[in-house]
């Protein structure tokens, strides 16, 4: 049955019993008065009980005192105030303890060990002391001449018996199960201290003399107890030793045996006591270590579970974990731990990469590395982290992408170094850059269809004004002729116009057919050796009335004779036809136009100049596009689509050759330079060499 669970009444009165038989048993060894003993438990049971139950028990401790004096040769007054004093001794014990140094209820600390000793072992036991021995004075029990001894016995026998007592009932009130496995070591140490205790204080020792001074074999036993168990071992052992050494000191053995009774057992009781505070010192500093070091092993196991899942982690990061120290770009800067997912990024492992300070820093592209530099550093002096993304180069020499996120580590003296982790986002700008140039694409593709619907409406408008324009001559001059109103000369001029528009009518539908046929692919030439002169000279008489109705001069420079090329004689025609009409169109009245022809290596160039305004800069890449003109509007001053040199570079091409256009020095005309193959021309000259050639 658990004490705790009687009611308060039962407390009070098993504790008056328990305290009356100690008192009894105190007051037994008295021999300097039959109060006054050195051997006082009742002491530590009073301090012991109020500590673990409460105040509430102070009447068990005031009936069992009063109880056991009033068996005495004493007065009742006197007995009263010893029993109020004994009472006192306890309550402020309990009071100093709890109230003012603010005991915690454990002896497992020095700290608490000393607060206790202090307390309940030494200013209380004054007030008990005190009263008791003014109470046996002042009833008459005892002279005055005997107080001193009468104090100091009792002061002594009341402290020890609640150091020795009091903590023994402490140290059991609470506590862990003992372990099964050290039961055997307890048994053993608890066997030999008895049979020490014996030899030493119970005269077991051979031999007629039983008080050598030996008390000193009790402590290692003692030591044992504190050095391996808890404070209930180490006052269980104290009590067993002071049990025995007071019974064996009652029958005159051991070493404290002095003629008189009352200074043997203070001997024997001072040097049990300091062996309990010696005992229960040591006993509470191993508690101590024993706590540090289960703290320290708690600890160390938490550090290396946390050590461990931060390794999971940095190891599972898709980054690689970083930590420097210094500031980035200085001569202190190093970096001193990186993840193994470095291999996996970059291919180096981290073992090179922080075998040099500087590693890390050759790594970044050179086009970014002055940058990134800057940007850490400006981060490690804001101490606040950030973020950067740049370029590195992979062992294999492979671009890399990264994003490197960092905090700034700081101490008292501003920030030392930096960790991060740095990501491969070369997917992602993979993925940036093909989304631009889809979004570059769609917008040139944007950009091409509106021009081309512009194109396209040019165009038709003028599609629409070439064809209009030689009908409505056609159509004015039929009827000026039907009606009958001409002279035969006029007639005849009105005969000669519609003929001329007529036939300019038909070019431009044969330009728009060629242009379709080339566009599906249906154009096909009938080759053959040709005369390359007699096709220029075609050509020329093709277009001399033009010439000569602006008054324009056409020079032949012919360096080379005899050029035979294979050819299709129609469409060559066509290429010199049209490249001439060009000269004719836009060259002033009163111009020149030149054309050149020499054979060298196999080749022939035909280079025809004129001396007109010359072609627009910006116009020269686009010159051979289809419906490509320098004047697009309608109003402009020369006419056609823009599809004669077009027609020319397709028809060219598919001879062999290649066609090219640039201004004569000093813009001061146009050249246009037609290159193909001779007849003997061997497949050892590539095309890209026509367009070079001298």
């Amino acid at each position: 049955m658990r004490l705790k669970t009687l009611p308060l009444v039962g407390l009070n009165l098993f504790l008056a019993v328990v305290y009356f038989a100690a008192a009894e048993l105190g007051l037994s060894l008295a021999t300097l008065h039959s109060n006054v003993t050195p051997v006082w438990p009742p002491a530590g049971i009073a301090i012991a009980s109020l500590l673990i139950f409460g105040p509430r028990l102070w009447p068990g401790i005031f009936l069992g005192a009063l109880a056991a004096n009033l068996r005495t040769d004493i007065p009742a007054a006197s007995a009263f105030g010893i029993a109020i004093g004994n009472t006192a001794q306890a309550l402020i014990g309990y009071w100093l303890l709890l109230r003012v140094v603010r005991w915690r209820g454990t002896l497992d600390s020095v700290q608490e060990v000393l607060r206790f000793i202090v307390c309940a072992a030494v200013l209380a036991p004054l007030v008990s002391a005190t009263i008791g021995s003014l109470s046996l004075c002042l009833g008459g029990a005892a002279q005055w001449a005997r107080f001193t001894p009468l104090w100091l016995t009792w002061l002594m026998g009341d402290g020890f018996g609640a150091l020795i007592v009091g903590s023994l009932l402490l140290s059991w009130s609470k506590g862990d199960r003992i372990a099964a496995n050290d039961w055997p070591e307890i048994a053993s140490l608890f066997v030999l201290l008895l049979l020490v205790v014996l030899i030493v204080f119970g005269g077991w020792f051979p031999g007629p003399v039983k008080t050598y001074p030996l008390a000193y074999l009790c402590l290692p036993f003692l030591l044992w107890s504190a050095l391996r168990f808890d404070q209930r071992m180490v006052t269980t052992s104290i009590v067993m030793m002071a049990a025995l050494a007071v019974w064996g000191a009652s029958k005159g053995y051991g070493p404290f045996v002095q003629r008189n009774p009352n200074v043997s057992l203070l001997l024997l009781m001072s040097f049990v006591g300091t062996s309990s505070l010696m005992t229960l010192v040591v006993g509470a500093v191993m508690n101590e270590r024993r706590r540090a070091q289960a703290e320290k092993d708690k600890l160390g196991s938490e550090l290396a579970l946390n050590r461990r899942r931060i390794e999971d982690i940095v190891a599972h990061v898709p980054g690689v974990v970083w930590e420097s120290w210094g500031k980035p770009g200085s001569e202190n800067y190093r970096t001193e731990f990186v993840s193994s997912h470095i291999g996996k990024m970059l291919g180096y492992s981290a073992e090179e990469w922080v075998s040099a300070p500087q590693f890390g820093l050759h790594v970044i592209h050179p086009e970014d590395r002055e940058r990134v530099v800057a940007e850490a550093a400006a981060i490690f002096d804001s101490r606040k982290g950030g973020s950067s993304r740049f370029r590195m180069i992979h062992k294999d020499g492979r671009e890399v992408w990264v994003e490197a996120q960092s905090i700034v580590v700081c101490d008292e003296t501003g920030p030392v170094g930096m960790r991060g982790v740095t990501m491969d986002i070369t997917p992602g700008v993979q993925a940036e850059i093909e989304r631009s140039e889809l979004l570059r694409s769609e917008s040139q593709a944007r950009e091409q269809a509106e021009e081309a619907s512009r194109l396209k409406e040019e165009f038709l408008a003028t599609v629409s004004h070439e064809l209009r324009t030689p009908l409505n001559a056609v159509v004015g001059w039929s009827r000026l002729l039907r009606a009958g109103q001409l002279d035969p000369g006029a007639a005849s001029h009105a005969v000669e116009i519609i003929e001329r528009n007529a036939l300019m009518q038909k070019q431009i539908v044969e330009d728009l057919l060629d242009v379709s046929r080339i566009i599906t692919g249906k154009l096909r030439l009938n080759t053959q050796p040709v005369d390359l002169l007699l096709v220029i000279h075609a050509a020329i008489d093709a277009i001399r009335p033009a010439a000569e109705a602006k008054e324009i001069e056409i020079h032949s420079h012919f360096e080379a004779h005899d050029v035979i090329v294979k050819a299709d004689v129609e469409r060559l025609q066509q290429v010199f036809w049209n490249l001439l009409a060009n000269a004719v169109k836009f060259t002033q009245a009163q111009g020149t136009v030149d054309i050149y022809l020499r054979e060298k290596n196999s080749l022939v160039e035909v280079r025809i100049e004129d001396s007109g305004p010359g072609i627009p800069p910006e116009f020269l890449p686009r010159i051979f596009e289809r419906f490509s003109q320098a004047d697009g509007s309608i109003t402009r001053k020369h006419g056609g689509l823009g599809l004669g040199l077009a027609i020319v570079r397709h028809l060219v091409e598919l001879h062999g050759g290649v066609v090219s256009a640039r201004n004569r020095d000093g813009n001061c005309g146009a050249m246009l330079i037609v290159v193909l193959p001779a007849a003997s021309w061997t497949a050892g000259v590539s095309p890209a060499t026509l367009q070079t050639a001298p």
